[in-house]
């Protein structure tokens, strides 16, 4: 890459920069505003409609949801406009340094009353008393309450200790510095920031960019689950994702200690750990056994009770905002029947996950535990008769390896949740209306149903390949003299790539013999659309041409250089179940509609899996072509892989550095790009019922 372009490149990088500042400061207003907030549940949300006979109507804790809502889209900004060539090592100061403030921002959010109890409790502990014995409205406690600040906020006060024993001890270790919810907070923010170091660490080995863990270090869920309300799942939360870093660094005995301290952080952990199993360290097994058994030790030196009593009542008695247990709920008329059908649902979707996801039965999933690990805590969410906000957060770090929409959109409409703190501010009522109920959980659902279809698809037309270790690269050409010497060379510095395959359509210029003479093997394939050309026909032409284990397909005109291609060898032998992606790029101009184009593209590609040609396309070769997925159209060819990509396997954006070329936006103009836009939404829509017409889309195209 020439240094004019390089430059060009930081240029256009230094307006992201500033995008960038100017959107993490509205961040930090937007967390200082929550912070200060005051009880969530007390404004009510207003709206004038004037519709029906209806001349408004209220929402309770409205303004708060649109608070959030407004925080959560933010959050994704600031995710699509991270800086692109930052360091690793300044990128993960700047994340470091943006969730500290964000949660620091937070800290005078009203806690959750949950609060209450965990301090309630640890005094408990500290004072000789046992909290799985006496509840905190026991007379037995009596003594202690009456000057207690803390007890008379604890909600179901007749019902003892649900939390394992470990959390009990560690509040009360943290009671002796200082009997407060501030410091429960700062324990919990310490779990927290640590979670964003494993998941760092853990997009370091699967050689993903970074930007991901923004979608657990900005989300508000996160922020207001663990900063502001101050809940022990961050806990949880930390353990969990720490297991997963120490199972990669094969360090088993860690690995199972941290299992069984998530465990003994929240039991809902225990559904995870069998998929961490596997031959090399089942021995090792007892470590975790150890972790969950021994913290209950100390109880032998109280009155004996049943520790399991108040995790067992609220788990039995108790339902609110769980998606399917409420609708067996209103269907048969009680929680008990609601329980048992959804227990048995899980129990043999676990049954389910554990033959399809377990690293030990699925090749395509060969030492890899994180999608199983998602599967079982999603299925818990999924199943559970209470679903509390930030229950959700189970599944974040999750969402950060594993990118999903129906899962982030959830981290969206769960606000609809808050409603009943504002129904319980000025009703003492704790109810969630229908309505907001089904806003809540019918987009996840709708995205969800998208998801298992795709599963079954990829069952259906199962791949696995070996690790990569070569890359052919195909770049279809036509007159594109000025581009192509420049773009070979490019290529060439990378070591990674075994050969360049020039697919050249016709050119009148010297395009072909510039190819050859900068080491390009070059394959004629002029052919007429009808017949198999066009863009898609030349691909398939250089695919077939191929050797490398990795096909990635170039234009002439786009700036592409090393380490891009070798990164994208090193994600796909980390991940045996991605099957291609994109890397992406910056567009060399410097308007302002570029960056927006760029955004749209990031977006749809991060979170879709659609891309586009001039984002650099990859793909494992031999799958490909054994099931004959590449698509000869002459129009829309990208599209349409991408689409097809998605049935076989997960992709992944790499957010890469390639410098695009703007030319073709430039010479049509503003009604190319809506040209662009309703041919692909055309695309999209006839696909659906019946064989997109490509042949008649590329002649308006290029008319």
């Amino acid at each position: 890459m020439k240094p004019e372009e390089c430059m060009k490149i930081d240029e256009i990088q230094h307006h992201n920069y500033i995008a960038f500042g100017a959107v993490s400061f509205l961040m930090l207003c937007l967390c200082i505003l929550g912070g200060f907030f005051g009880d969530i549940g007390k404004p009510i949300l207003t709206i004038s409609l004037n519709i029906l006979r209806l001349e408004k109507i209220e929402v309770f804790g409205g303004l708060f949801i649109i608070l959030y809502s407004v925080t959560w889209c933010v959050s994704i900004a600031l995710f699509m406009l991270f800086p692109r060539r930052v360091l690793t090592g300044r990128g993960v100061v700047l994340i470091f340094f943006l969730a500290l403030i964000f949660r620091i921002a937070l800290i005078p959010h009203t806690p959750s009353d949950d609060i209450n109890r965990y301090l309630w409790e640890g005094r408990m502990i500290n004072e000789g008393v046992n909290p799985y014995l006496f509840s905190p409205d026991s007379d037995g406690v009596a003594e202690y309450a009456n000057d207690d600040p803390f007890h008379e906020k604890i909600n179901h006060p007749n019902v003892p200790a649900a939390y394992p024993p470990f959390i009990l001890l560690l509040f009360s270790m943290s009671n002796k510095i200082s009997y407060s919810s501030l410091m429960i907070k700062a324990v919990i923010i310490l779990f927290d920031v640590g979670t964003i170091w494993f998941l760092i660490q853990l997009l370091i080995y699967f050689k993903m960019n970074i930007r991901w863990v923004v979608l657990y270090a900005f989300n508000p869920l996160i922020l207001y689950g663990f900063a502001g309300h101050g809940h022990i799942d961050a806990i949880q939360v930390f353990f969990l994702t720490g297991s997963l870093f120490f199972y990669y660094k094969r360090l088993w005995g860690i690995m199972f200690l941290f299992a069984g301290l998530a465990v003994q952080s929240k039991y809902i952990a225990v559904v995870t750990i069998p998929f961490l199993i596997n031959r090399d360290n089942i021995k090792y097994l007892w470590v975790a056994a150890a972790a969950v058994i021994v913290p209950y030790v100390p109880l032998v030196y109280f009155e004996w009770s049943n520790p399991f009593y108040g995790i067992i009542e609220f788990g039995s008695k108790f339902a609110f905002n769980g998606s399917i247990h409420g609708i067996l709920r209103a269907g048969f008329g009680g929680i008990k029947t609601a329980t048992t059908i959804c227990s048995a649902l899980l129990a043999f979707s676990l049954i389910f996950g554990l033959i399809f996801f377990h690293p030990e039965l699925s090749r395509k999933y060969d030492k890899n535990p994180v999608t199983g690990m998602f599967f079982s805590i999603g299925a818990v969410i999924v199943f559970m008769p209470t679903v509390h906000f930030w229950y959700v957060s189970w599944v974040i770090p999750f969402l950060v390896l594993r990118p999903s929409i129906s899962w982030l959109l959830l981290t969206l409409t769960i606000s609809g949740y808050f409603t009943a703190n504002g129904i319980a501010y000025h009703t003492g009522r704790w109810v969630i209306p229908l309505y907001i109920q089904i806003i809540e959980w019918l987009p996840f659902y709708v995205f969800f149903a998208s998801d298992i279809y795709r599963f079954y698809k990829r069952v259906k037309m199962y791949v696995y390949d070996n690790p990569p270790e070569s890359i052919s690269v195909v770049i279809p050409t036509k007159n594109e003299s000025e581009n192509i010497t420049e773009c070979i060379n490019n290529i060439l510095t990378d070591r990674s790539v075994i050969e360049i395959i020039v697919v050249d359509s016709g050119s009148q210029d010297l395009t072909t013999s510039l190819a050859e003479e900068a080491g390009a093997m070059v394959v004629n394939h002029n052919v007429s659309p009808e017949n198999g050309g066009g863009r898609g026909g030349q691909i398939y032409a250089g695919i077939s041409a191929a050797r490398g284990d990795v096909v990635v397909i170039v234009h002439a005109d786009a700036k592409i250089t090393s380490p891009d291609f070798e990164n994208v060898i090193h994600v796909l032998a980390k991940n045996p179940d991605i099957i291609g992606g994109a890397i992406g790029g910056i567009f060399n101009d410097y308007r302002k509609k570029f960056r927006i184009l760029e955004f749209l593209n990031d977006f749809k590609t991060a979170f879709m899996g659609l891309s586009f040609g001039d984002q650099v396309q990859f793909f494992r070769r031999k799958p490909i072509v054994e099931k004959k997925q590449f698509p000869d159209v002459p129009l829309m060819e990208d599209v349409e892989f991408s689409l097809r990509l998605n049935k076989l396997g997960r992709q992944v954006y790499l957010f890469g550095n390639v410098l695009l070329s703007a030319r073709r936006w430039n010479a049509k103009g503003f009604i190319h790009s809506l040209t662009v836009i309703k041919l692909v939404a055309t695309y999209m829509i006839q696909r659906i019922f019946f064989k997109p017409d490509t042949l008649a889309m590329y002649r308006k195209y290029y008319k």
